[in-house]
């Protein structure tokens, strides 16, 4: 076995099956392992890679960054954290909008969820089921069944409701302090809301004098076509959460709350030692700044475009998703799909959905790449990969 491999399987506790090798260099789209295989990488890390793999404009902020000041808490000014916070704002907020800075998705959503209770003085959180939001305590509560299963004694104050149930919602907002949801669920499959469901939330939100929270973890910074998913969907959510992508690749969260709740937030009430760092702020600005230079959200549309156009099979039974959030529904297993992409050299990503393929690419992602795929997963299904 691979040392790399040996070393981590003995120190590291398990908690993904892993791909059967170690990675040791990316650029663009591509990843290469430690034997010198080349691999396209259409998974992005779970969509972190917005701007592929070590984008030149991240490394050397981050390089610019760690030679002046690596860490420092938020007891201190900083412009990086300034200069982040405009970014955000300037990108997919409004004016008077702020932003709380945290370390990770999970978080991001936990300390929404807790502005959300500040604001309206409720406890109650409503939740769409089959939702991801992470695995820290209050997140996973408001996460879809298979990952609350044996663990008992959390979310007594959160309320499950179907996802794209307008009516189920808006009967369990009555005395709610928030409806949390990714607006397109990614690991249920890319399941994609049907039309006029998020607009139907946010007038139910207003009725019952609670806050729509979107969950842009991986939805946000461009990758479904638009800036944001609110914006894609003409929705204004009061919170919304960012992770993986925001700083492409370090750890980073973030929170923007529009105006009329970013007041209502007093000093004291939110916290994060790394949250807000300079070194992640550097990232965070760099992400933001070339995602808008080169308006990688009009790339996503016209690639997701290119896919539904051009990708046509008796296989493929479906595809759901809105731009580089997309997921291949397979009239069977896609487990034997996704090992066979693996041995023709591509990273795909499998959904709770067992017949889902999930595309995750940078959004740099070209009409080569795309093509690529589309030989390798022909290929696929003419050799009979898990043919129903």
């Amino acid at each position: 076995m691979n040392d790399a491999l040996a070393a981590e399987d003995a120190y590291v506790l398990p908690t993904y099956v892993k791909f059967p090798f170690a990675l040791e260099r990316g650029a663009g789209c591509w990843v290469w392992d430690e034997a010198g295989r080349k691999y396209l990488d259409l998974y992005g890390g779970h969509a972190v890679a917005a701007l592929g793999h070590c984008p030149p404009e991240v490394a050397d902020a981050l390089e610019r960054q760690s030679r002046r000041l690596l860490f420092y808490s938020n007891l201190v000014y900083s412009r990086a954290r300034a200069e982040a916070a405009k970014a955000l704002v300037e990108f997919c907020g409004e004016n008077g909008s702020q932003v709380f800075f945290c370390n990770s998705g999970a978080e991001a959503n936990e300390n929404a969820m807790r502005i959300a209770r500040m604001v309206t003085g409720r406890a109650k959180i409503v939740a769409a089921e089959g939702g991801f939001h992470g695995r820290t305590a209050a997140a996973i509560a408001a996460t879809g069944a298979k990952y609350r299963a044996g663990l008992p004694g959390l979310g007594a104050d959160v309320v499950h409701v179907p996802f794209g149930d307008a009516d189920a919602a808006a009967k369990a907002l009555d005395g709610a302090a928030a409806f949390l949801l990714e607006p397109i669920q990614s690991m249920a499959g890319a399941a994609t809301p049907p039309p006029g469901y998020l607009a139907a939330l946010q007038a139910a939100c207003e009725r019952a004098g609670a806050l729509l929270i979107f969950d842009e973890v991986q939805t946000g910074l461009g990758r479904v076509g638009e800036r944001s998913a609110g914006r894609a969907y003409g929705v204004r959510p009061h919170l919304q959460t960012f992770a993986k992508a925001l700083a492409s690749g370090v750890p980073a969260g973030a929170v923007l709350a529009v105006p009329e709740v970013a007041r209502r937030v007093k000093p004291g009430q939110l916290g994060s030692t790394f949250g807000g760092g300079p070194l992640a702020c550097a990232a965070i600005a760099a992400t933001l700044k070339t995602i808008s230079a080169r308006r990688l959200w009009e790339n996503a549309a016209a690639m997701e475009m290119l896919i539904r156009t051009t990708f046509r099979h008796p296989r493929l039974q479906e595809i759901r998703g809105r731009g580089l959030l997309l997921g291949l529904v397979l009239d069977g297993p896609a487990k034997p799909v996704l090992a066979a992409l693996l041995q023709r050299g591509i990273l795909a990503g499998g959904a709770d959905d067992p017949s889902v393929i999930r595309l995750l690419p940078p959004l740099t992602v070209g009409p080569e790449e795309i093509a690529f795929l589309r030989t390798a997963l022909l290929d696929s299904f003419a050799s009979g990969a898990a043919a129903p």
